[in-house]
């Protein structure tokens, strides 16, 4: 019942600022996501939103500067593996693959309540995507997913140095972890960028980039940190669940 007043100039916008392939069907399935979101919402909470609009604003536009960066690095989409920590609505995932059908993707999620959304969106949008209802510390002890991706994505994930020590270890070399962050937190001494110097030592990655933007109608300056691996993370990495968090590298 949204549909015709908040998609009315969504296909624009994305087209000329974010991806410019963003095709007729990829929008009807933006659409069944954002009613799917709507109606969910009344029963857990999924999103934070103010009107309906800041869905599209805050969240997906968001979400899609992950699939604009993923294209200006990879060229060729096939076969990409991406995983998206703590995705929590699906986000960035679920929009990522929605705009890069190509690719294969991963969503861990550790609350069971929310991967039952998950696995609704999955089968309406008849995808394949892959749900795993879990946490991050513990895939990444495991062979079938460690060293296995080349993006991982992070969104939402509040502490800085955690987030690396469960992400990069998922990567394969030469893999980047693509993490939004608002600049304010970019530039906190105790959770932002001058809190993972020795994170990235022990993990082995490098800040690659930093690219900006805002977003309509939001306040707030946003910004996604482009993390390249460059060497085998040591294999005592990510530690137990609830230690990287307690005990922050």
């Amino acid at each position: 019942m949204y549909n015709n007043i908040i998609f009315k100039d969504f296909q624009e916008y994305v087209k000329t600022y974010l991806i410019s392939f963003l095709s007729e069907e990829m929008t009807k399935q933006f659409e069944i996501y954002f009613n799917e979101l709507i109606e969910w919402n009344k029963k857990i909470n999924l999103i934070s939103y103010k009107t309906e609009k800041d869905i599209l604003y805050r969240h997906f536009y968001d979400c899609l500067y992950s699939a604009k960066i993923i294209t200006e690095l990879e060229k060729n989409l096939k076969d990409i593996k991406v995983a998206d920590l703590g995705t929590g609505s699906g986000m960035p995932g679920i929009p990522v693959k929605i705009a890069l059908t190509n690719i294969q993707i991963t969503l861990v999620e550790s609350i069971t309540k929310k991967c039952k959304f998950l696995e609704n969106v999955n089968n309406k949008l008849k995808s394949n995507i892959e749900i795993l209802n879990t946490r991050a510390e513990e895939i990444g002890q495991n062979s079938k997913y460690r060293s296995k991706y080349d993006f991982v994505l992070s969104r939402a994930v509040s502490k800085f140095s955690p987030n690396l020590e469960i992400s990069i270890p998922l990567l394969k070399v030469g893999g980047y972890f693509l993490v939004h962050k608002t600049k304010e937190s970019v530039l906190s001494p105790k959770e932002g960028w001058p809190s993972i110097e020795n994170a990235l030592k022990h993990l082995g990655a490098k800040l690659e980039k930093t690219i900006s933007y805002n977003l309509p109608n939001q306040e707030l300056d946003y910004c996604i940190l482009i993390f390249k691996k460059h060497k085998e993370t040591p294999l005592q990495f990510p530690r137990k669940v609830g230690i990287p968090e307690k005990k922050p590298l």
